[in-house]
């Protein structure tokens, strides 16, 4: 299969202030390490991503809808990747 290529014509300026912000982006993310997400966080940070509260966290650990490990203070969430 080719990849299909879609040429267009852009003013020289454009094409000069872009160039210019590509080599800033590269310059900013130059050294950039990147830090995988934890795998279990707290009830906390859990409520905090979902944008609920601590209580609809307990909830859906009871009804098994998460994962979780610990108990009390120490309980935390098993983080989801997709």
């Amino acid at each position: 299969m080719g990849t299909q290529q879609t040429f267009v014509m852009v003013p020289a300026e454009d094409f000069a202030a872009l160039r210019s912000e590509i080599r800033a982006l590269r310059d900013q993310i130059d050294g950039a390490t990147i830090t995988p997400r934890a795998e279990w966080i707290s009830i906390a940070e859990a409520a905090k991503a979902k944008g609920v509260n601590r209580s609809t966290i307990h909830r859906w650990i009871s009804s098994g809808r998460l994962e979780a490990r610990g108990s009390g203070r120490l309980r935390q969430v098993k983080t989801r990747y997709s």
